[in-house]
C-alpha cells in the first residue's frame, strides 16, 4: 500500500513539475511577447498546448496506475482464494481419512465383540434417555 502512496506521489509531484515548467514557459513567453510586441498569440498557444499536453499525459500516466494497481489487487484475490480453496480440501481430505479409519475400527471391534458392543450401546441409550428426562423436567 506504501508503494501505491510513493508511485501516486510521484506522479502527482511529476505532473507538478511539468505544469510548472509549463507556466514558467507560458511567463517567459508572455515577457518576450510584451518586450517585443510581436507573437504573443503564438506564445500563449503554445503554452495552452503545452498545458493540455501536460495534463493529457497526467491523465494517461494515472490510468495506467489504476489498471495496474486493479490489476495486482485482483492477483492478490485470486491466489488468496485460490490458497483458501486448496486448504479447505486438504482439511476435508484429512477428516474424511480420520473418520473413514474410526468408522472402520467401530465396526471392525463390533463383529469381534458383538454381545458386549450391544451392552454398551444399550447402556448407552439409557444414560442418554435418563439424560434428557432429566433436562427436559
Amino acid at each position: 500500500m506504501t508503494d501505491m502512496k510513493d508511485k501516486t506521489k510521484g506522479t502527482i509531484d511529476n505532473v507538478a513539475d511539468r505544469a510548472k515548467n509549463v507556466t514558467d514557459s507560458m511567463s517567459a513567453g508572455a515577457q518576450s511577447a510584451k518586450n517585443t510586441g510581436s507573437g504573443v498569440v503564438n506564445t500563449m498557444r503554445e503554452g495552452a498546448q503545452s498545458a493540455a499536453s501536460a495534463v493529457s499525459d497526467f491523465a494517461s500516466e494515472a490510468k495506467g496506475k489504476v489498471q495496474e494497481w486493479t490489476s495486482d489487487a485482483a492477483d492478490t484475490a485470486r491466489q488468496v482464494g485460490d490458497k483458501a480453496q486448496q486448504w479447505a480440501g486438504q482439511a476435508y481430505d484429512s477428516t474424511s481419512e480420520t473418520m473413514k479409519s474410526f468408522g472402520n475400527e467401530m465396526t471392525g471391534m463390533v463383529r469381534r465383540y458383538p454381545i458386549p458392543a450391544v451392552l454398551v450401546g444399550f447402556g448407552l441409550g439409557l444414560l442418554i434417555g435418563r439424560a434428557v428426562r432429566t433436562t427436559s423436567i
